[in-house]
């Protein structure tokens, strides 16, 4: 008897432990757990959109350092290219430095601009210098390292025909560049 008491005291205080914790359960700690997993949900979707802003401003930084970049090579390039009108002062650009290396310069050209590309138009122009050897070199090198654009296509050397002369002739053909 004093056995049976036990155990249905027993089984009474177990039956009401295992509701209290299946209540608990049932009631506090199922939606919190539901409630923690939705919380988790939202977290991961702000990570996920703030790496993705993060990414779009690291993007963004680095096209406006790239733009920077651009518009100080579009400047440079700007210098380079001789505004339309200035075809004479850039001859007589050449013809000084022939003058200054002691050359007799003759220059040719039929003025005739062509496409050279995104807003530029190219003349060209063949350039024959009279002189010794080091002059020339000196002039064409005078020539290379001007800011404004003329590119040489081709350099043909051919020695002067007068008897006795150690002088060579130089013919230089390439096109300037201009700003349309």
């Amino acid at each position: 008897m004093i056995f049976n008491y036990y155990k249905n005291k027993f089984l009474i205080n177990t039956t009401a432990i295992l509701l209290f914790f299946t209540l608990t359960t049932a009631f506090i700690i199922y939606p919190s757990l539901m409630e923690i997993a939705k919380v988790n949900q939202e977290i991961i979707n702000e990570r996920i959109k703030l790496e993705k802003k993060l990414a779009l401003g690291l993007n963004i930084k680095k096209i406006i350092q790239d733009l920077e970049n651009i518009e100080g090579s579009a400047k440079q390039l700007d210098d380079a290219l001789l505004n339309k009108g200035q075809e004479l002062d850039f001859i007589n650009n050449l013809e000084l430095l022939g003058s200054k290396y002691g050359l007799q310069v003759i220059i040719n050209s039929d003025f005739i601009s062509q496409d050279g590309g995104f807003n530029v138009s190219k003349i060209e122009i063949q350039v024959t210098a009279t002189g010794n050897y080091r002059s020339i070199l000196k002039f064409i090198k005078a020539i290379e390292s001007q800011k404004n654009y003329f590119i040489l296509k081709s350099i043909v050397f051919s020695k002067n025909k007068k008897a006795g002369s150690s002088d060579l002739t130089v013919q230089l053909t390439g096109d300037i560049y201009f700003k349309k």
